[in-house]
């Protein structure tokens, strides 16, 4: 699985970080985490740009276990 995931509680994004001079609009222990979180898009959204804010895969390399 390959994915950029974001709004997530399990802890891999810290509470009280701060991104772009805002800090975090949920907690790990809230329910309402993915609404907080797009509430706050204003926020968040302008510091998505270019190539820092995508993942990019130079290669992919896959094995058969037997």
């Amino acid at each position: 699985i390959m994915n950029v995931a974001v709004g997530g509680t399990n802890s891999f994004f810290p509470d009280n970080v701060a991104n772009g001079g805002y800090s975090k609009p949920w907690s790990n222990q809230d329910r309402n985490a993915p609404e907080k979180f797009w509430r706050a898009k204003n926020q968040w959204q302008p510091t998505w740009q270019g190539d820092d804010a995508a993942m990019i895969v130079d290669s992919v390399k896959m094995w058969q276990l037997e």
